[in-house]
């Protein structure tokens, strides 16, 4: 079950893409230091544009990465 600030912040998400107030840009996160992308909204505030990261892109093939849920509850586990 998905939590209700993940619902609320998709939900956002889908308003700014619907808006075309999307960016993709490089970051970097601080728990590592690391320079990943981020799907950011995008607003603005007269002559400054203001970027809320909210998700990552995967580092790498999904499919290797993640077990899809299963109608029966749980998760698909691949070798």
């Amino acid at each position: 079950m998905l939590a209700p600030h993940d619902r609320t912040n998709f939900n956002t998400l889908c308003r700014a893409f619907g808006r075309g107030h999307v960016a993709l840009l490089e970051v970097q996160r601080r728990a590592d230091e690391a320079v990943v992308a981020a799907i950011c909204a995008v607003a603005r505030n007269g002559d400054e544009f203001l970027f809320t990261p909210f998700a990552i892109l995967v580092e790498g093939n999904p499919f290797e990465l993640f077990n899809p849920p299963v109608p029966e509850g749980g998760f698909e586990v691949t070798p």
